[in-house]
């Protein structure tokens, strides 16, 4: 009985200790989630039970309530911060700090006017592409260097040559008759990568077109222009973002119809170091692939031998000697490219300063091009409200080429009989050697006689300086200000031997020289307000911008380096044979042709002394965005731009651009189901 009573009590009591013990096992925890870094407050933190489906996320103050049971571990997650997994303890409230993930620029994006936003906050097309990336496809044109790595983005070089220019478009081509390349900013300042077109006559920004001038020589079809932005040095670049949707690219208004690609570049550390990095590549180029044609007959038709550039004539003889022309004429082409960089900086300031030489030679001979870029950046922080970041660039390039297309040196040597070295291309006197022909003017080029003597020579020195200025007078309140110029002048020639047989003898010789500058200065002014209404997250954005830009152009035409080419094949200026020697120092200077056969653009007979053709285009914008999410999973953006532009009639200058984005984060919306793990 006794026994019976002692397990009637224990029972009793396990059952009165029962409930408050699986009652302790589950529980509600508080917290509040702070930024290390400043102390402040996360919104949209994303809380889990790991193995639960239970997820909460801290309100605009950073605070959250979960339930959790013994032994449960917290995994907590923000876009920008290292996600940590956090054990509750025996308390009911906690604090949690997180730290800024070191790979924060890989989660954040650039976007348009220089904002910096999470990838899930966007509500369009966005790419982006760091900057060693790029650097490391070790391409002298940083353009060719996104090839293959933004979807939607077609590179288009023009050639293999050294300084070729490339094109670049987004969402393919939008206008049949205006430039289809995208906008580029810089640290918030809109560049210039224009490139000379030849075309269009008197009145425009090419070069001389005359109705009596041989149509292949202009429209760009024996001259290759570089592009501007082949300026930039791609060791500066940290990182590029390619913004592709109509919605990305509004608060750009018209100029970014085609899209937009903002570049953010390198800034000093701040770790209290003096750190000099200096790195170098070399490369060779060699062509292994070749079109194909014969080398079985000799020069003729039918089989029937004749002086002339033509392949059909009788087969060549076994003991007949023959010569690699197509294979000797390309040269093994070497590259160097050497940067080097000195960075020092502490907690309020940084400095940066970078500096690089590029020397590429063609595989064409006679082709290459050089650039050399310095660069001075600095960062610096006053007070605790406003940040300073003044840089300066100076870029100096410098381009040979040899023409191209028809008459120029690819075609010629395809034709050339392979059993004449074609190296052998000068006579004693160092004029053209003919092989059929009496008169120089009436036979082809040779392909080395054509590199040498037919050729367009360019050189460039660009000045770039940005001035960005960030003022946080408040938690909710920023403001900040890009202001930039951008200046280039390029002057160069093009040239055709008056012994070519591009030319009439009559003509003797023919000279273009130019001028182009381009001088811009624009500025955004933005100011952003962001507040906090229980799980809703509001910003507030508004701006303006202004742009004035300005282009010149002087171009002169001229034949008649020598009066005419004589029965002997010399070339004859004031009666007087004129030799090769003085025709190289003449090479470049229009003053050499004759006075008589000069064209200029339509402004360059205006006195005194001739003006220059330009068009000046002055824009001002004003713009506005709101954005507001929930719980950081539903995102919704409207933007809207104004603008008045000058290149339109007086009447029709005025015009806006609306744009509109949602974005939901559907994984958070509805979170993934992981039941627990049992061991």
């Amino acid at each position: 009985m006794r026994k019976i009573l002692q397990l009637f009590l224990t029972l009793s009591l396990m059952l009165l200790l029962l409930p408050p013990a699986l009652q302790a096992q589950e529980r509600t925890v508080t917290g509040t989630i702070l930024s290390e870094d400043n102390k402040t407050p996360l919104s949209g933190v994303t809380i889990r039970v790991k193995g639960t489906r239970r997820v909460v996320q801290t309100d605009a103050d950073g605070k959250f309530s979960i339930k959790v049971n013994a032994g449960e571990t917290l995994q907590v997650s923000y876009v920008g911060y290292e996600t940590q997994d956090v054990k509750p303890g025996d308390g009911n409230t906690m604090g949690i700090s997180l730290k800024t993930a070191d790979n924060t620029m890989s989660e954040v994006i650039v976007t348009a006017l220089d904002q910096k936003r999470n990838p899930r906050e966007l509500g369009y097309s966005v790419s982006k592409v760091s900057g060693s990336e790029v650097a490391e496809t070790q391409r002298e044109n940083f353009l060719n260097g996104l090839s293959g790595r933004v979807a939607g983005l077609t590179i288009n070089p023009t050639g293999g040559a050294a300084g070729s220019s490339s094109q670049i478009v987004l969402r393919g081509f939008n206008s049949m008759a205006l430039d289809n390349q995208p906008l580029f900013i810089i640290d918030g300042i809109i560049m210039d990568n224009s490139s000379i077109n030849e075309s269009g006559g008197g009145a425009t920004l090419g070069l001389v077109e005359t109705s009596s001038r041989n149509v292949n020589q202009t429209a760009n079809r024996n001259t290759d222009y570089t592009n501007r932005m082949a300026d930039i040095n791609p060791n500066d670049i940290e990182s590029i973002t390619v913004l592709k949707g109509p919605e990305a690219t509004a608060l750009y208004g018209s100029q970014a119809s085609s899209g937009a690609i903002v570049i953010t570049t390198k800034k000093g550390k701040t770790d209290g170091k003096f750190s000099v990095n200096y790195d170098n590549s070399f490369r060779l180029s060699k062509l292994t692939r070749f079109p194909n044609y014969t080398t079985k007959w000799s020069p003729g038709t039918n089989g029937v031998a004749s002086d002339l550039f033509t392949y059909f004539g009788p087969e060549y003889g076994a003991d007949v000697q023959k010569f690699d022309n197509v294979g000797n004429f390309f040269q093994t082409a070497f590259t160097q490219n050497h940067n080097i960089s000195a960075e020092y900086g502490k907690k309020n300031y940084s400095f940066r300063f970078s500096g690089s030489f590029l020397d590429q030679a063609g595989v064409v001979p006679q082709n290459a091009y050089s650039r050399y870029t310095l660069k001075l950046t600095n960062n610096t922080k006053i007070g605790k409200f406003i940040e300073i970041n003044p840089s300066i660039t100076y870029i100096h390039s410098t381009n040979d080429k040899p023409k191209r297309g028809a008459g120029g040196y690819l075609l010629n040597l395809l034709v050339w009989p392979t059993t004449n070295d074609v190296r052998d291309y000068q006579d004693a006197a160092g004029g053209k050697k003919l092989l059929y022909a009496i008169s120089p003017n009436s036979e082809i080029d040779n392909p080395y006689f054509n590199v040498k003597f037919n050729r367009g020579y360019d050189a460039t020195d660009r000045y770039t300086a940005a001035f960005g200025i960030n003022i946080n007078p408040f938690k909710w309140l920023s403001i900040s200000g890009r202001f930039g110029y951008d200046h280039f002048k390029s002057e160069g020639w093009s040239f055709f031997h008056p012994l070519s047989s591009i030319l009439t003898k009559g003509l003797g010789g023919q000279q273009d020289n130019y001028y182009r500058e381009y001088g811009g200065y624009n500025h955004t002014i933005t100011a952003t307000a962001k507040k906090s209404i229980g799980n809703f997250n509001l910003r507030l954005l508004g701006g303006t911008m202004w742009q004035d830009n300005k282009t010149q152009m002087y171009s002169v035409f001229g034949t008649n380096l020598v009066d005419s080419v004589n029965s002997l094949g010399q070339m004859v200026k004031n009666n007087v044979v004129v030799t090769q020697d003085q025709i190289n120092q003449w090479m470049g200077d229009s003053s050499a042709t004759r006075e008589a056969t000069r064209l200029r653009l339509n402004r360059g007979l205006l006195p005194p002394g001739g003006l220059y053709n330009y068009v000046l285009s002055r824009q001002l914008a004003f713009f506005g965005e709101f954005s507001v999410n929930y719980k950081n999973m539903a995102f919704f953006t409207y933007s809207h731009r104004f603008e008045t532009s000058s290149i339109f009639p007086k009447d029709f200058r005025k015009y806006h651009y609306p744009a509109g984005s949602i974005s939901l984060i559907v994984s958070d919306i509805f979170p993934l189901y992981n039941p627990p793990t049992t061991v």
